[in-house]
């Protein structure tokens, strides 16, 4: 029996030795391959931007949904799209572009609603695979909270990579750019490929029960980051994201909470969320990607919105 445990925590250790080896030292290309690498191109942009700008913040709903280019014509100022993922959590969106914060910025922050009530606003796997692979030094920017919560999703990441890894030994890699590849997005931060695309099947938001609340963590975050912007000298604009008529209907309850909860807070959404509410058919494959159509009505009312608040 002691030899049978013995082996038993043997196994252990080496599995836990094995995971954490393959967590610090195994690159994982498939990682570097996706969207999520392109931060590392869209920070890039932000270095060679020495002038004021816009930076536009948020999760897929802004790198799926926005013509940047149209916005800096129009307004005549650099224009840099930083959405990426909603899964590499509003917190770590927000702290990652503060050394970039200068005088005279716009920062256009467009959450998606998990971001307010779920533990989106922490991060998922995508955070994960963001300050492992993406940009290692950026794991300074995470709090003890936020460590807590990825904690889980270790193991699982450490397995993908040693098999990502492994295939990688047996298979020829080719690389196929595809709409969730780093190469997918333009010089400004947009992904684009899917512009030309026909709309795929996608699965609403579900109707949620009505119990939800919001993350009250989530609007004392957002109160300091809007006074870490005017320390700057920089203007924090916060929109609600756009979404399809569907799904907004499904989650009107806690819309409903989160702007009556920013308003009384005093960072308010700069329009009503149904005003970027859409019809479905706008939408190419997720209730926050839009299709071309969609981006370029969304991108003219943004930059309606931004023309009349610039002026103001």
């Amino acid at each position: 029996m002691k030899t049978f445990l013995r082996n038993i925590l043997k196994l252990i250790v080496l599995t836990i030795a094995v995971l954490l080896f393959s967590l610090f030292f195994i690159k994982d290309r498939v990682a570097q391959t996706s969207i999520l690498g392109a931060l590392h191109d869209k920070h890039k942009l932000l270095d060679a931007t020495k002038d004021s700008k816009i930076m536009v913040l948020g999760g897929s709903n802004i790198s799926f949904g926005l013509d940047s280019k149209v916005i800096e014509n129009q307004l005549n100022i650099p224009v840099i799209n930083m959405g990426n993922h909603a899964g590499i959590g509003l917190e770590y969106i927000v702290n990652d572009i503060k050394p970039f914060v200068k005088k005279g910025d716009l920062i256009v922050l467009i959450p998606e609603y998990e971001h307010f009530y779920t533990d989106d606003f922490y991060g998922e796997m995508e955070l994960v695979q963001t300050v492992f692979e993406i940009e290692p030094q950026s794991k300074k920017l995470l709090n003890t909270k936020q460590w807590m919560h990825l904690l889980k999703y270790l193991p699982t990441y450490s397995a993908k990579k040693l098999k990502n890894f492994a295939s990688s030994l047996f298979n020829k890699e080719t690389e196929l750019i595809d709409i969730y590849h780093r190469k997918s997005f333009n010089t400004y931060g947009d992904a684009y490929l899917h512009w030309t695309l026909p709309n795929q099947n996608y699965i609403h938001a579900p109707l949620l029960k009505g119990d939800e609340k919001v993350n009250e963590e989530v609007i004392s975050f957002l109160k300091e980051f809007k006074f870490y912007t005017e320390k700057k000298g920089a203007r924090l604009l916060i929109f609600p994201p756009v979404i399809d008529e569907t799904s907004f209907n499904n989650k009107i309850d806690i819309i409903t909470k989160i702007a009556k909860e920013l308003k009384n807070n005093d960072i308010a959404f700069e329009c009503e969320p149904r005003s970027f509410c859409y019809n479905d058919s706008l939408f190419f494959n997720s209730y926050y990607h839009l299709n071309k159509i969609g981006v370029d009505k969304r991108t003219q009312q943004l930059l309606k919105d931004l023309e009349q608040l610039k002026s103001e």
